[in-house]
């Protein structure tokens, strides 16, 4: 099993939010990536790393940046104390859950992933393993989102290593995802498409400017909305505006 380099990100540019994920299943090591073969062992991969086991880990799925090698080395290294970078993040398909935004913007100004529960919809997605302090590491990362249990023969997971699981965890968002205005939830898009979008819905008017935050050229868009007083305006206007609706998993879905 080859140690592929990751590269090394340097600025994120919030404009490719979610940003690259690996290019195969396989184990993230320091800042390195281990594919698996088709036939090879998630637990001997981790075995080889010198890390916890499948079983003492705690599954995890992702349809945003935490599908990035880059972005969770990140999480970690950012994390109060010491986090094993050994993580395995493997493709997988989960049915009955869509993706699109959250109704809030995050830090650095982009709108981020957020799913909510859909009959008969599939959507790509990563798993990941974590264990204990990685998991509170990642918790500690998102504080728009909670994290709850989703049941594995009502919201079907599958993977390209390993049996589906009976049950998995799923962040989704405190603040309900976007809409068309008209009850319809916005697929997600990349973020110029989904700033357009926004600024053509003609309600978007940031105070007195009578111009709208999401107008302009999208690197221009990101630096407004990366500040404080502008996140807490847009994640009010959306919900205002019509433009947020809630999501529940509590039902057929839920763990």
């Amino acid at each position: 099993m080859c140690l592929i380099s990751a590269g090394g990100a340097g600025h994120l540019d919030p404009l490719l939010y979610p940003w690259d994920p690996p290019v195969a299943s396989g184990v993230m090591d320091g800042n390195g990536f281990r594919p698996l073969g088709l036939s090879a062992g998630l637990d001997e991969a981790l075995l080889q790393a010198g890390a916890a086991p499948l079983e003492a880990r705690s599954l995890v799925v992702s349809i945003g940046s935490n599908s990035s090698a880059d972005v969770m080395r990140r999480k970690f290294a950012n994390y109060h104390q010491p986090v094993s970078a050994v993580l395995p993040l493997v493709r997988g398909q989960l049915h009955n859950v869509a993706v699109g935004h959250s109704a809030h913007v995050s830090k650095a100004g982009y709108i981020a992933a957020a799913p909510y529960p859909l009959m008969e919809e599939c959507t790509a997605v990563w798993l990941s393993w974590l264990d204990e302090v990685q998991l509170m590491a990642l918790d500690k990362t998102e504080p728009n989102y909670r994290r709850i249990l989703l049941d594995g023969d009502a919201c079907p997971l599958e993977a390209d290593h390993g049996e589906p699981p009976e049950e998995f965890s799923l962040f989704t968002s405190r603040w309900g995802v976007l809409t068309d205005g008209d009850g319809g939830k916005l697929p997600f898009l990349d973020q110029p498409a989904l700033f357009g979008l926004l600024a053509g819905s003609g309600t978007g008017d940031l105070l007195a400017e009578g111009k709208s935050v999401f107008e302009g050229p999208p690197e221009l868009v990101v630096e407004q909305l990366a500040t404080p007083a502008v996140q807490a305006w847009a994640r009010e206007w959306f919900s205002s505006a019509g433009l947020a609706a809630p999501v529940d998993f509590d039902g057929p879905c839920a763990g």
